[in-house]
């Protein structure tokens, strides 16, 4: 099963929260695969490559390795190298967005991409002086039940300090297994605590909104993936059904999701129209997508944008701007104009995410590259260049010029 994904422009071999082979084609890495990991009589299977001189090299490679390595008792497993090999192969093709994924990864990279996984629910920072930093706790996390707050300071995990050591060393003392639980001690400004955080699921919100005055409804999207959609569609009803009258779209540093979460977020607002046009490796001609105008927004609409929107965030941005539904403000959006698709290699063999296509804007216009330019350009304060959203609205709401401009915009019009 194929699925299509605009992906983000962060992510990658490493993504921050998350870690699909493609130098030879997928056939020839299936053969590879599945030869490597049959058995046989040695550690490493050869296989019977025929014509494919590709897969015949790394064939006697694995045997050269089985039949002279010194060390070769303690030498990776078959299926170890085969991962290794695959991800160098994907590597070495040079899109930035392509990744192979064994079964194992592939589902922690799913669960990440979802919005759910196990764990606590912090997002931390370091700090060598004070500790383990703790930015962000998310809503109904372990970490919130257990009383952690943002702005507390990790300084030990199970009894062992960790001041001085790095974000991977504390997010490993940290996790854990489903139901265990984690003593962490805080420093909250003077005083020490003692917390326990039983380790559990955790879920990212991706959509949060509220009501300013003079009518205007503010809805932010983290990212288009998860439960976007829905989320989105309750805050949108939400505000609907109270005072709104006019209504913001912060879509800034939203790096992108899924091209089923944007068309139906876009479907959401835009009149009957084209939202999007799909071409390249996946489709045997472009494919047009549409707002079916069942449901659509008439009023007063401005969308946030900057530099880090990108992808799926621009999908939407220009959705809105071609079809002349509201006002971009903002910066030039990321430009990452490119779609990844990501498939199974072969059962049980891993995955492979590539990018296959490219999108155009309702206009026609391909921006990878490029980007997506308000109609209405504003500048952010430069001190909060580089700041999450999230964080500015929290710690520096009087100083988001950019929000202010579009409140300002729309109580004028």
């Amino acid at each position: 099963m194929r699925k299509y994904e605009f992906g983000t422009r962060r992510e990658g071999a490493s993504a921050g929260q998350v870690a699909l082979l493609m130098l030879l084609s997928a056939a020839i890495a299936a053969v590879v695969v599945l030869g490597i990991l049959a058995a046989g009589t040695t550690r490493y299977r050869i296989i019977d490559t025929g014509k494919e001189q590709n897969s015949a090299l790394i064939s006697e490679l694995l045997r050269d390795i089985d039949k002279y390595y010194y060390f070769g008792e303690d030498a990776p497993s078959s299926k170890e190298l085969t991962i290794a090999a695959a991800h160098s192969l994907v590597n070495a093709v040079g899109d930035p967005y392509a990744a192979y994924y064994s079964e194992e990864e592939y589902d922690s990279f799913r669960s990440t991409l979802n919005g759910n996984y196990k764990g606590i629910g912090v997002v931390i920072t370091f700090d060598e002086q004070r500790g383990t930093h703790v930015e962000r706790v998310y809503e109904d996390s372990p970490a919130e039940k257990a009383g952690i707050l943002d702005g507390d300071y990790i300084v030990a995990v199970n009894g062992e300090s960790v001041i001085g050591a790095d974000l991977n060393t504390v997010s490993g003392m940290i996790g854990g297994e489903d139901g265990s639980t984690v003593t962490l001690t805080i420093m909250r400004g003077e005083e020490q605590l003692e917390i326990a955080a039983v380790r559990g699921d955790v879920y990212v919100r991706r959509v949060y909104f509220s009501q300013f005055d003079d009518g205007i409804g503010y809805i932010r999207i983290d990212s288009f993936t998860g439960s976007a959609a829905s989320e989105f569609d309750a805050a949108l009803d939400t505000l609907l059904a109270g005072s709104m009258t006019k209504l913001i779209i912060d879509v800034r540093n939203d790096p992108g999701g899924t091209l089923d979460t944007v068309t139906h977020i876009a479907d959401r607002i835009l009149p009957e129209c084209t939202i999007t046009t799909l071409e390249g490796k996946m489709v045997e001609k472009p494919e047009v997508y549409t707002s079916s105008a069942e449901k659509s927004l008439d009023m007063p609409l401005v969308v946030l944008v900057n530099g880090d929107s990108a992808s799926a965030s621009e999908i939407f941005a220009s959705a809105v701007q071609d079809n002349k539904a509201g006002t971009l403000m903002g910066t030039t959006t990321f430009g990452k104009g490119i779609v990844q698709t990501s498939w199974q290699v072969l059962p049980g063999q891993g995955y492979l995410k590539l990018t296959t296509d490219a999108y155009r804007t309702p206009n026609g216009e391909l921006i990878h590259g490029v980007g997506v330019t308000p109609d209405i350009v504003v500048e952010q304060d430069p001190e909060l260049s580089g700041v999450d959203i999230y964080y500015i609205l929290r710690d520096y709401p009087d100083r988001d010029l950019q929000l202010a401009a579009a409140i300002g915009f729309l109580s004028a019009n």
